[in-house]
């Protein structure tokens, strides 16, 4: 109780220093953005698009550029089933090491790469995510000015670090509404489509609503004075 109240501390202390950036949707909505980073992966993702099928949920998928250029078909399976897609940088690289004209220039080509896969717009896909949670305020300046969202999290469960009950735990307890849940594709540990099945029904029972990342800004930005 004690780590989820200082997590809680630090989560609201960057929401008030960071507020350009989300970090949480609307606390008086019952909704949760159920995200997934680093793919496409060509076991988890197909894994997860069935559940969330089944389920008839929305999600959204932040991808790694070269990763997605290596798995088109994927890219447009994901788009196909309505759910929406980020950008997790060009490689799976901290953005600290880059300068602005690097940073956009790779955005720009991940943007392209999911744009060709997908047949939409390069602009559909301006969420982005920073890989490993690494950002400055000036990287969130030029997210911001280039028409980017820069998108944080509410829950990271370590998942590659524990065991599935831990983590189907520590989801469970710590969701609240507006949260921003993030899962990984390709890392060690429990599959992640057998936890998303496990913990999905329950957060359905409770009444929670799955959006996309669009959708929880679209909402804040509609609730704004």
């Amino acid at each position: 109780m004690e780590r989820k109240i200082l997590l809680k501390q630090l989560h609201d202390g960057l929401r008030q220093y960071f507020p350009a950036a989300l970090w949480q949707g609307s606390s008086q909505r019952r909704e949760i953005a159920l995200t997934f980073d680093a793919g496409p992966n060509d076991q988890e993702t197909p894994e997860l698009l069935t559940l969330l099928d089944q389920y008839r949920v929305t999600a959204t998928f932040f991808h790694v550029g070269v990763r997605a250029a290596a798995a088109p078909r994927l890219v447009k399976q994901v788009t196909a089933a309505g759910h929406q897609i980020g950008l997790h940088g060009y490689e799976h690289q901290s953005f600290l090491f880059k300068d602005s004209a690097t940073l956009c220039q790779e955005l720009a080509e991940s943007q392209r790469l999911l744009a060709e896969a997908s047949g939409r717009s390069q602009t559909a896909f301006n969420a982005v995510r920073p890989p490993f949670g690494h950002f400055t305020p000036a990287i969130l300046q030029t997210l911001n000015d280039t028409g980017y969202l820069p998108t944080m999290w509410s829950l990271v469960p370590f998942h590659w670090l524990q065991s599935a009950e831990a983590t189907v735990r520590q989801v469970i307890t710590g969701v609240d509404n507006g949260a921003i849940i993030v899962f990984h594709e390709g890392l060690p540990g429990p599959n992640v489509a057998k936890l998303t099945a496990t913990i999905l029904p329950q957060l359905l029972a409770e009444g929670y609503r799955f959006v996309t990342i669009h959708e929880m800004w679209a909402n804040l930005q509609r609730n704004m004075p």
